[in-house]
C-alpha cells in the first residue's frame, strides 16, 4: 500500500511540472517574427472573428514535465487580416530546438449557418486547418498564411432503393470542396486552395428511399462522392457540381 502511495505522489510531482507561460500581452520591439495572414471567402470577400493563436510546445514524455509557451492570440479583423508580431527565445530558435512551434485555428464564432468551418456540428466536418512549424531558424521569419472559408448551400440528395443484402452494406453521400489554406494549385477542384470534405458517416441510407439535406460550398466546383458497399463489395463514383447561389439541385442516386 506505501508502494502505491509513493507511485501516485510521484505521478502527480512529475504531472505538475509541466509549465504554461503566457506571454500574448507582451509586445515585439526588436528582432521580431511576424505572423500574418487573411481569412476569405467567396469572391475574396473577407472573414472576420476567426481566432489564430500560436503556441511553443516542449513534450515532456510519459510523466509529463513539458511546456507551452502561449505567444500570439489574436482574431481577424474586419478585412479579414490577422498580424501579429512576436519575440522567439533563445530556446526556441534552430533546427536543434526541443520543441515546436503550433498555429491552432479557432472558426466557432463565425456563423454556422452562413460559412463551413472546422466543426459544422452536422453532416461532419472539414479538415482541421491549424498547422505546426518546427523550426524556426531566423528572427526575421514571416509566416505568411491565407486560408479559404466557403460560403454554405444545400442541396437534396436522394438514395434510393438500398436494400442492404449483408452486414455492412453501406449508401453514403460525401461531399470535397475548396476548403483551408492556399496551396497555389489544387487540381482535383481547380482551385487555389486544399480540399475540406463532409459526411463520412452522417449521409447515409437508412431506408430503402432517403432524402437528404447535404451542405456544399456556394460558387465553387464541389466533388459529391457516393460510396456503396454492396454485398460486401465496396465501389465510389465521383460526380462534380457548381453550386450557384439560391439553388434548387436535387440529385438522385441508386443503390
Amino acid at each position: 500500500m506505501k508502494n502505491l502511495i509513493r507511485i501516485v505522489v510521484l505521478f502527480l510531482v512529475f504531472t505538475s511540472c509541466e509549465k504554461t507561460e503566457d506571454d500574448t500581452n507582451n509586445d515585439c520591439t526588436s528582432n521580431c517574427t511576424v505572423l500574418r495572414g487573411r481569412f476569405v471567402t467567396l469572391n475574396n470577400f473577407p472573414v472576420s472573428n476567426i481566432r489564430v493563436s500560436l503556441k511553443y510546445k516542449i513534450g515532456g514524455g510519459e510523466l509529463g514535465g513539458g511546456s507551452t509557451r502561449k505567444i500570439v492570440n489574436i482574431e481577424s479583423d474586419q478585412y479579414g487580416n490577422f498580424n501579429k508580431d512576436f519575440f522567439i527565445k533563445d530556446r526556441e530558435l534552430g533546427n536543434s530546438a526541443g520543441g515546436y512551434f503550433d498555429v491552432e485555428i479557432d472558426d466557432s464564432k463565425i456563423d454556422i449557418n452562413k460559412y463551413i468551418r472546422t466543426n459544422n456540428l452536422i453532416g461532419g466536418s472539414s479538415t482541421d486547418i491549424g498547422f505546426a512549424i518546427y523550426s524556426i531558424t531566423r528572427r526575421d521569419t514571416i509566416i505568411d498564411e491565407t486560408f479559404y472559408i466557403p460560403i454554405k448551400a444545400f442541396i437534396k440528395v436522394n438514395l434510393n432503393n438500398f436494400v442492404s443484402q449483408r452486414a455492412g452494406d453501406l449508401f453514403e453521400v460525401r461531399t470535397l470542396y475548396p476548403f483551408g489554406p492556399k496551396v497555389g494549385l489544387n487540381t482535383f477542384l481547380n482551385s487555389e486552395y486544399s480540399t475540406g470534405f463532409s459526411g463520412y458517416g452522417n449521409w447515409i441510407a437508412t431506408n430503402l428511399n432517403n432524402r437528404l439535406n447535404v451542405f456544399v460550398a456556394e460558387g465553387e466546383k464541389n466533388i459529391i462522392r457516393v460510396i456503396r458497399i454492396k454485398n460486401g463489395i465496396g465501389s465510389s463514383q465521383d460526380f462534380e457540381i457548381t453550386v450557384p447561389p439560391n439553388n434548387t439541385l436535387e440529385l438522385t442516386y441508386n443503390f
